[in-house]
């Protein structure tokens, strides 16, 4: 009797740490939107076609292929992550209760949008970690793409996210997104409410000017002909422009291992370009990146500066294309 005694003894013992770890690993529900969903189970190798709803849990990953679409729900308020085809996802962590949590999960290829409907306390965490970057968010929606090399980018369309990259961090509000790659780190945050658009702000858009054969145009630190001019550069050399100002003309190209600006009044952008990022009119480039090549820059207070120039001898210098091959320098 005795003996049996102590079996219940232990078998509730059992009992109670098996609830306890019931509620500080918890489940969410995983539903099918679109025909092409897995799921595999922690510790087991073969994946599970799911056709309709399922419970998932921690250390599970969740596939979609071609046609895939499914939805993960960690709470009945809409906190929950959308994953469209081609993604696979993985539940690292998720421990707590419906008013104090921490869940902490792995885009791992894909796109997904987060939903997150509720203020975060300081008791509560939600962090997705991605092979560029860690995602922490509070009260927010947002989209991530994970592509084939492993770049990750980010677009957030309700409040606040940040992100990190080593000891590199960033804040990124509502219709602004960045992207990381692992050797360069974190992007600049730039305004963008599209992946296309996060592209074509960051990567440039395919461009041509047409000038006359012997018209070099002025490369200078900004958009402002007050501003010191860095270079001069022709026509065929450029292919992208990297960016335009706030009032148009002006626009960012690749120049000495760093960015130069040129006025245009007529470019042909490739029609395929979401939309080049926005400088403000009054953007100086940091002088430090031309320091390694050509002469030295220095602009004052007043945009005022003097630079040693060469002026080519066979060439005609211009801040914008002109009619007349023969028009002068603007200074």
């Amino acid at each position: 009797m005795k003996k049996v005694f102590l079996l219940l003894i232990g078998l509730t013992a059992l009992l109670q740490v098996a609830g306890a770890h019931a509620q500080s690993e918890l489940a969410a529900t995983l539903e099918v939107l679109s025909a092409g969903v897995t799921v595999q189970r922690v510790n087991t190798s073969n994946p599970i076609h799911v056709t309709v709803e399922a419970i998932v849990g921690v250390g599970d990953v969740i596939r979609t292929d071609d046609t895939g679409h499914a939805r993960i729900t960690f709470f009945a308020d809409g906190t929950d992550t959308e994953l469209l085809p081609n993604t696979e996802y993985r539940i690292d962590s998720f421990t707590g209760n419906q008013t104090e949590f921490r869940i902490s999960v792995s885009v791992l290829i894909g796109q997904t949008r987060q939903r997150l409907n509720r203020l975060l306390d300081a008791n509560s965490d939600y962090t997705i970690n991605t092979p560029a970057m860690a995602l922490a968010a509070r009260g927010t929606e947002f989209d991530i793409r994970i592509e084939d090399n492993q770049r990750s980018s980010l677009l957030v369309r309700d409040g606040l996210v940040n992100a990190s990259h080593d000891s590199t961090l960033s804040d990124v509000a509502p219709n602004y997104g960045i992207r990381s790659d692992l050797e360069t780190g974190l992007s600049d945050v730039v305004f963008a409410s599209t992946f296309a658009e996060l592209d074509a702000a960051l990567d440039g858009c395919v461009a041509v000017i047409n000038s006359f054969e012997d018209t070099r145009i002025n490369v200078r630190v900004g958009p402002n002909i007050t501003l010191p001019r860095v270079g001069t550069i022709s026509a065929d050399e450029i292919g992208l422009f990297m960016g335009t100002s706030a009032s148009g003309q002006w626009y960012r190209i690749n120049f000495r291992d760093g960015y130069g600006w040129i006025l245009s009044s007529a470019p042909n952008i490739n029609g395929q370009c979401a939309g080049l990022r926005v400088f403000a009119d009054n953007h100086v480039e940091d002088i430090e990146q031309y320091s390694a090549i050509g002469d030295a820059i220095e602009i004052d207070s007043n945009w005022s500066a003097t630079i040693p120039t060469a002026e080519p001898e066979s060439e005609t210098i211009t801040d914008i294309e002109e009619s007349d091959a023969s028009t002068a320098d603007d200074e």
